[in-house]
């Protein structure tokens, strides 16, 4: 204790000690792999960047972010996960220091073979996935035209796409687009409400914000034409045979499940659904307790 220097003798101030914030847990350092040669022509480069945790000889687990996301959004997967798997975290062509993709309006497959570029150049013959939103239509493409590649993927804040684009989606994506070209900054610093539900723990907000702030104008243009494209995954459901596990937050106003998982459920021939009570579009961040343990029963590695 410590006595104010207006205190009367023998009355000491006792300084309140404000609680210490929760420790959150160290994101990887940023890794590079070489695009393989056989597709150096769908790049602008030869650079595809990642991060990492976990033994190198452990099952891989590919993360694969959202449309304004990268490497960094899975840090409490990182932390969870590793002590089974190898976990990964790419950042899509275009996003952070991976190489744009060449091709200004890209279709799944462009999306798939990208990933399989980077478990390639990681050499992963069969690797489990995880996507959220952009990341899970990518995850579909790779699960639907490499099927042989993947064991298990799971899905949250599954979006499935259209077969022609709603006046709403369509606002929707424009506004996306618009608040990039405003500047990264920006983009980070916009309502992000939108995202998150009612029962999300509050620490994910400035995660959120810093993840978003790191998003670079030209691969996320990319992505949202891609995401506005004709894509519509349940069309390539049967092909998808490896088990699916989809992680739906009922409060997710971005790929709300009646338009979304709730479609792609019954078309899958092996797959399951948890309804995350009081999550939004990033329950991976929202509730990664809650999330990590599903993650882990459904994975069993």
């Amino acid at each position: 204790m410590t006595a104010n220097a207006g205190s009367p003798p023998g009355h000491p101030t006792v300084r309140s000690q404000q609680p210490a914030a929760p420790m959150l847990p160290a994101l990887p350092e940023l890794r590079f792999a070489q695009v393989p040669s056989a597709s150096r022509q769908h790049y602008q480069g030869d650079r595809l960047c990642y991060m990492q945790s976990g033994p190198e000889q452990a099952p891989a687990l590919l993360m694969l972010h959202g449309l304004g996301g990268n490497s960094m959004h899975w840090r409490y997967q990182y932390a969870a996960l590793a002590d089974r798997m190898r976990v990964i975290g790419w950042n899509a062509p275009g996003y952070l220091l991976s190489d744009n993709l060449v091709v200004e309006s890209p279709r799944g497959e462009d999306y798939a073979r990208a990933v399989i570029d980077l478990a390639d150049a990681l050499g992963l013959s069969q690797f489990y996935l995880l996507g959220n939103s952009f990341g899970s239509a990518v995850a579909q493409c790779v699960a639907a035209f490499y099927p042989q590649r993947v064991l298990k993927m799971a899905l949250t804040g599954t979006g499935i796409g259209q077969r022609s684009l709603s006046d709403a989606r369509k606002r929707y994506l424009m506004g996306r687009a618009e608040g990039i070209r405003k500047g990264s900054f920006q983009y980070g610093d916009a309502d992000i409400s939108h995202l998150i539900g009612s029962a999300a723990d509050p620490a994910c907000v400035p995660l959120i914000r810093e993840t978003l702030r790191a998003t670079n104008a030209e691969g996320m243009l990319r992505s949202v034409r891609f995401r506005a494209s004709d894509l519509y995954t349940p069309d390539l459901a049967a092909a998808m045979r490896m088990p699916v596990l989809l992680l739906q937050g009922d409060e997710d106003r971005v790929n709300a499940a009646l338009e979304n998982a709730d479609l792609l459920l019954p078309v899958l021939p092996d797959a399951q659904m948890e309804i995350l009570p009081g999550l939004g579009h990033l329950p991976e961040i929202e509730a990664p307790m809650q999330v990590n343990a599903l993650l882990r029963r459904f994975y069993a590695v």
